[in-house]
């Protein structure tokens, strides 16, 4: 297992860092999309193995018409920002009248609002949320936002393994033994130094790209991106243990699923990128 984990991790984190590396955005986006539909789809098919009815193919659909429309509102000059949010919610009400026009015409009405309910949960839980990611790759105005994503991610992922790390050496206490026995308030200690130090380092060693978040706001992200990374992460383990599943999936082989993958970026790239609207960090 740690043969495989290990060769999916530098097969990934390889494949990343090709794409920084060439600043490769429209790579970047297609890979963002490929995980979120996998993670999607990862979700329904938990849902379904706990014996629920979800619809599947209306729910990736509506994923893929999401990454779809972001990404060709943003890189218009003459659609410009504000389309990316207009285009979204024009597209979040067809999802939620198409979810109901669905079962309006179906003859069963057993599970009715269950199917629409889950199908609507998995759509704005894994596409819409990691959307975000996109949002911060091509919608700020500073040109920055290749940088700013990597950053993010970067802070989030050191959470996950500085909480791994020190959890595997210095846990004792456990932080939620009925969502997640594994996790202990050392861990999160871990995890959150593991993100101060990668905020703070990422910053002063990129300053041309990552100064807007020099001073004081480099030390609240790696904070409050640490915490609800382990937040993200606690979520999709209550997921998980609601549907009876150990792994969402086998994305990558050592690793588990897809949304195993990004479950803590669907809460770390949303703060993120209200921080940075917000505060004029762009």
């Amino acid at each position: 297992m740690f043969g495989w984990r290990l060769l999916s991790s530098l097969l990934l984190w390889g494949i990343v860092l090709a794409l920084v590396t060439l600043r490769y955005t429209t790579g970047v986006f297609l890979l963002i999309a490929v995980v979120g539909l996998a993670a999607q789809r990862e979700f329904y098919l938990s849902q379904r193995a706990a014996g629920r009815t979800v619809f599947l193919k209306n729910g990736l659909l509506a994923g893929g018409l999401l990454y779809a429309a972001t990404f060709f509102s943003v890189i218009s000059p003459s659609i410009g920002f504000p389309a990316a949010f207009s285009g979204e919610a024009i597209l979040v009400l067809l999802v939620i009248l198409g979810a109901l026009t669905r079962r309006v015409f179906h003859s069963k009405i057993e599970g009715a609002t269950e199917a629409m309910a889950l199908t609507l949960f998995g759509f704005f839980y894994v596409p819409y949320l990691l959307n975000y990611a996109t949002k911060i790759l091509f919608s700020t105005p500073s040109g920055h936002g290749f940088e700013l994503l990597t950053y993010a991610v970067a802070v989030t992922k050191f959470t996950d393994v500085g909480a791994y790390v020190a959890g595997k050496l210095f846990g004792r206490h456990k932080m939620s033994p009925v969502i997640s026995p594994k996790k202990t308030w050392e861990g999160l200690v871990g995890g959150v130094l593991a993100a101060m130090l990668t905020s703070l380092g990422l910053i002063h060693f990129f300053p041309d790209s990552l100064g807007v978040l020099n001073g004081i706001h480099g030390w609240i992200l790696g904070v409050g991106l640490a915490g609800v990374s382990v937040i993200g992460d606690l979520g999709e383990s209550v997921v998980k243990r609601d549907a009876h599943v150990k792994d969402s999936g086998q994305f990558l082989p050592g690793i588990g699923g897809a949304l195993d993958l990004v479950d803590s970026l669907l809460f770390s790239l949303p703060v993120f990128y209200g921080y940075i609207i917000l505060t004029g960090r762009v």
